[in-house]
């Protein structure tokens, strides 16, 4: 797909923070710089090494500056980011390359710091893992930086104050580099490179700021200035936009503040079923900085907090204390709500730096999850002396994900009582009730559901991976994403099944996958009976809304007819005939739907 720079281009890539932007270009051209060879004399060999040695010093302290501002515009835990840049910076094994260059190849400080950096980003490029890709954007950032002391380049010190509104277009985007904008101007961020776990996408969505992802940059030609549109809830950008097009994008603007204001009277009412059923509407979160978020929407707390983003915006392990500023945080913010934490999930498409995963074949279906922490105890014993540590501060769960056989919860549960017995003997208190429950997101747990339910305080449904391992699907493998059917009646029933086991067990069940925000699923779960739906906290009102129109009756005679079809197909077809218009009259779908063009 080409287009000139005057002609009307629609290109896809990932949607990493939600919104809708429209404004003018503003185009930035990170490109690897290139530093020529230059070589010194033997002599130099010293001067040279001091001038390297001051140049890092100097960028640290760069860095430091970046991460104080951050930390004071956004929060600590954002602000963390830069930490793995110093980390580089100081990285002992990089840097005595670099000056094995200069004593022993003769090379200039800037050429050899440069041939390094070059040499360990192709390593990141070549490596299957998404989250060391990201990583890469990091290192050339910490190198460009070194270059440009080192060359006297004043581009390392810049300041952007630019006052007109702009969305930020860039083959990648860098912490550093973000911080630099004014967040009030910045309607929408652009880049090539850079998935969900980026350091980009993160400050993206603790900023508010709409963007998009895995842009093919040799299908654009633009302009500065250029209007563009971003749609960060769907991955779309359009260039040089049609009157139309802009029209349409304001429209869902404009509709989504509109809506904003009529639901945020439903902020503190509860979310009951026409008939007075209750269901517990929570928030699936990523960063401690989300909490204002969750309370703004009226949450009944925080379903499922990932607290493998604590792991994966650094290059070491979390200490024990700074897990525990997170979750004490989490706890205190939203007391007396309740807050899950999920334990450290790692692997699949998560790849945390201090745990050296790479060179996975199959990475989703192989070491990752609950399988990581029991093979490190230590690693899993410090997040647990963090959580067991904030129970007391405010109401506190505690949640396994991937259990895929009763063992595993076993261990897992005799490595939790090893870590209390632990707080005992250093005398520090916890909640001696603090309920654990695991996460039912394989058809093997789904089988052994009962046997679980008779060992966890709770279960907790997740249908993206449900979904993935029941139907054989990789859910981002654009091949076969159409195959990816979380209506499929494999899936439906198996959820039906756990529902079920848990009512006859006594425990509570919830879902926290991106089902549970589906208006049509969602009354599909009241009717099967679920106690709690998490989901972005963006969606909860509209959620709230939702479960105010439906009768818990109506929803569950429902469930016998959907569970009784035979495809996804059919399942939706049936789910929009009945319910549409229903939910068109109660506000919960618009009356005349905008196109995602």
């Amino acid at each position: 797909m080409n287009g000139s720079s005057s002609s009307r281009l629609i290109v896809r890539g990932i949607p990493v923070s939600p919104g809708i932007a429209i404004g003018p270009a503003y185009l930035m051209h990170p490109e690897r710089r290139e530093v020529p060879k230059r070589l010194i004399a033997p002599e130099q060999v010293e001067a040279e090494d001091v001038r390297l040695h001051r140049a890092l010093d100097r960028a640290q302290k760069e860095i430091e500056g970046i991460k104080n501002r951050v930390s004071g515009d956004i929060g600590d835990h954002e602000a963390r980011i830069f930490d793995s840049h110093i980390l580089i910076l100081r990285d002992q094994e990089i840097l005595e390359t670099v000056f094995r260059d200069i004593r022993e190849n003769l090379y200039s400080a800037e050429y050899a710091f440069y041939r390094q950096m070059n040499l360990l980003a192709e390593r990141f490029d070549a490596a299957a893992g998404g989250f060391l890709k990201d990583h890469m954007i990091d290192l050339r950032d910490v190198a460009t930086r070194v270059i440009d002391i080192l060359t006297l380049s004043e581009s390392s010190q810049a300041v952007l104050e630019l006052s007109d509104p702009i969305v930020v277009f860039a083959r990648s985007l860098t912490p550093s580099e973000l911080s630099q904008f004014n967040p009030k101007n910045t309607l929408g961020l652009c880049t090539e490179m850079g998935g969900k776990t980026s350091h980009m996408a993160i400050l993206a969505r603790s900023l508010e700021i709409p963007a998009v992802s895995g842009l093919s940059w040799r299908d654009i030609r633009i302009e500065p200035g250029q209007t563009l549109i971003v749609d960060g809830n769907t991955g779309v950008v359009i260039l040089n936009p049609s009157l139309r097009d802009i029209k349409e994008y304001e429209m869902k603007w404009m509709a989504h503040f509109v809506e904003e204001e009529e639901l945020s009277g439903l902020r503190d009412l509860d979310s009951v079923t026409r008939d007075g059923k209750h269901v517990a509407l929570k928030a699936n979160i990523e960063l401690p900085v989300e909490v204002e978020n969750v309370l703004h929407y009226g949450s009944d707390g925080v379903g499922l907090y990932r607290s493998e983003f604590l792991f994966l915006i650094r290059q070491e392990m979390p200490s024990e204390e700074e897990q525990y500023a997170a979750y004490r945080y989490l706890a205190e913010s939203m007391a007396p709500y309740p807050v899950t934490i999920r334990t450290l999930d790692a692997g699949g498409d998560k790849l945390v730096p201090g745990l050296h995963i790479t060179g996975e074949k199959n990475p989703y279906m192989g070491w990752r999850s609950i399988r990581v922490c029991l093979s490190n105890p230590g690693i899993f014993k410090t997040q647990l002396r963090a959580i067991l540590r904030a129970s007391v501060r405010g109401n506190v769960r505690l949640m396994f994900p991937m259990i895929s056989n009763l063992q595993e919860l076993r261990d897992a549960r005799k490595i939790l009582d090893e870590t209390r017995s632990e707080l005992r003997a250093r005398g520090q208190i916890f909640d001696p009730d603090l309920e654990v429950g695991c996460m039912i997101e394989v058809p093997a747990a789904v089988v052994l559901a009962e046997e679980l339910a008779r060992e966890v305080d709770f279960f907790s449904i997740g249908t993206n991976d449900l979904t993935q391992f029941t139907l054989a699907v990789d859910r981002v493998n654009e091949r076969i994403a159409d195959l990816y059917e979380p209506h499929s009646p494999a899936v439906l029933r198996q959820i039906q099944t756990v529902v079920n086991v848990a009512r006859e067990q006594g425990i509570p069940v919830g879902v926290c996958g991106e089902m549970a925000a589906d208006p049509y699923m969602a009354i599909l779960f009241i009717g099967m009976g679920m106690d709690e739906l998490s989901m972005s906290p963006a969606k909860l009102l509209e959620m709230k809304r939702l479960t105010r129109a439906v009768s818990y009756e109506e929803a569950r005679g429902c469930v016998r007819d959907v569970l009784r079809l035979t495809s996804a197909s059919e399942i939706d077809r049936w789910l929009r005939r009945r319910f549409q218009e229903p939910l068109i009259k109660a506000g919960v779908l618009p009356k005349n739907p905008i196109s995602n063009t």
